[in-house]
């Protein structure tokens, strides 16, 4: 039976509750009308049988009612969502959204966020989730001493954390046995982040490496830690602009991320000592040579200033001559990229431009 849906609220953050029961059926709906807004979406002329609603982006901020967009986006086979509100609404007051597609930003840096509860509180009612894109701000907020919800997301593929202060506490909470793709950007900061922590792996890092952004590399390092311990997630691409890991949480994740194929790193203060991970390296009680993510076929280096020229060619060269001789074993690098990092110089490109050839993408700094 078709329906005509009316809603009378007196702020944005009610929507959410309102319709969720309701969402389910968007495939009956007829017209959509918010009086308030003078909206008014009519659906029967696009609407068939198996329509649903698959994506939804909700902006947080301090004034939604002065935005004046289409609450539905009506597409061929399915409908798409927006609204802007003050705050997420409590898991307690929704019913499950069967949403596949979620964005959530902040969108008032100096007045109004979100914060780790909220969000993975939210998460919770979501668990068809297969991607979700997170864009904050960097507040930086003492943590919550109460435990955090773990949001187990099944499904979810893709993952996408942009400059945010809360790295650490959203990873270290999510359940994603099927996370394919991470896109970590933007999280560095210079500032010390608060709280104290003493976990598995918060010790100093031994390296001692340099780094703009101590805090947020531990952070980061650690999210990641928690994730990977909890479910294993078959993570075949690695995307991190502009944020960074410590030396032995790079260790961690390319001795724990079997099925990387993928990694991009942009304005990594990484080191020579990260780098040389990826070359051929033999234990102590086996002498056979042996080498990390063993799936890698694509290494983009961008603005990495850290790395010594005679670092990147020794690790490239010596893991391109490990692969070539194990083909029916182990991947080898197909396409490389080392874009403006500073101690990169042409004749360090010769030599790599050697072995790989035009599987070589070289852009001096």
């Amino acid at each position: 039976m078709p329906m005509d849906v009316e809603l009378h609220i007196q702020t944005s953050d009610n929507i959410l509750p309102i319709l969720s029961p309701l969402l389910p059926h968007i495939q009956r709906w007829r017209s959509f009308t918010i009086q308030d807004k003078q909206e008014r979406l009519f659906l029967k002329d696009v609407n068939s049988s198996d329509s649903h609603l698959t994506d939804l982006r909700i902006s947080i901020q301090d004034d939604p009612d002065r935005m004046h967009h289409q609450t539905f986006i009506a597409y061929e086979q399915h409908f798409g969502m927006q609204v802007d509100i003050l705050h997420l609404p409590k898991s307690q007051s929704l019913m499950p959204l069967h949403i596949t597609n979620l964005k959530l930003s902040e969108d008032s840096p100096n007045n109004l966020h979100s914060d780790p509860r909220d969000i993975l509180d939210f998460l919770t009612v979501c668990p068809e989730l297969q991607t979700f894109c997170f864009r904050g701000w960097y507040h930086n907020e003492h943590p919550s001493i109460e435990p955090l919800p773990i949001a187990h997301l099944p499904y979810l593929h893709t993952l996408q954390l942009k400059s945010t202060c809360m790295t650490r506490a959203i990873l270290s909470h999510l359940d994603t046995p099927q996370l394919v793709n991470l896109y970590l950007s933007h999280l560095n900061t210079e500032f010390e982040l608060r709280g104290d922590y003493n976990e598995e792996g918060d010790s100093e890092d031994e390296a001692h490496d340099f780094s703009q952004s101590p805090s947020t590399d531990r952070a980061t390092g650690m999210g990641l830690r928690i994730l990977i311990n909890r479910c294993n997630p078959p993570i075949r691409l690695l995307d991190m602009d502009y944020s960074d890991l410590r030396t032995k949480d790079f260790r961690f994740i390319f001795e724990r991320l079997p099925w990387l194929q993928d990694f991009r790193i942009v304005a990594s203060d990484m080191s020579d000592t990260v780098i040389g991970l990826l070359s051929p390296y033999i234990l102590s009680d086996k002498q056979s040579p042996q080498i990390r993510l063993r799936y890698l076929r694509s290494l983009c280096l961008h603005n990495c200033n850290r790395l010594s020229g005679d670092a990147v060619v020794n690790a490239l060269v010596a893991r391109v001559k490990y692969t070539n001789e194990q083909p029916a074993l182990v991947e080898t690098l197909n396409n490389v990229a080392i874009i403006t990092c500073y101690m990169v110089r042409f004749e360090h490109g010769e030599r790599i431009m050697e072995l790989l050839g035009n599987r070589l993408r070289l852009q001096l700094a």
